[in-house]
């Protein structure tokens, strides 16, 4: 049986991955104008955005939680919420308008959003 413990470092590098692949080939998409690049980019959002709730969900019940500070602990957790919400909103767009100014604000915020939710956990490891 895989505990909280190791389930939550083993979901949490889906998200991250599958975010930078769709905006990835939501670019590829754009340039090439091409639909099913932009299918397959809104897919790869889906994906990892369910993996990020997933992870969300499995840092906030890990047992290791306690080990650590919580001033450490609740700003990882906050950051991964932020990147959660805009990761949502970024999907929405690509499904909807993928390459409007208002998209491409998501995009920009929701990859800032990863890399400081990235480095927090870093943090947290090591």
């Amino acid at each position: 049986m895989i505990s909280s413990v190791t389930f939550h470092p083993f979901i949490s590098h889906f998200s991250p991955a599958l975010f930078v692949a769709g905006l990835a080939l939501l670019f590829l998409a754009h340039k090439k104008n091409d639909e099913k690049l932009k299918a397959a980019g809104a897919f790869n959002l889906s994906l990892g955005l369910l993996a990020a709730i997933a992870a969300d969900f499995s840092g906030m019940v890990s047992v290791d939680i306690n080990l650590l500070t919580v001033v450490a602990v609740e700003g990882h957790q906050g950051y991964s919420f932020l990147f959660t919400i805009l990761y949502g909103f970024s999907t929405g767009y690509a499904y909807t308008n993928a390459f409007s100014r208002t998209a491409l604000g998501y995009y920009m915020a929701g990859f800032l959003a990863m890399g400081i939710c990235l480095f927090s956990g870093y943090q947290l490891v090591f």
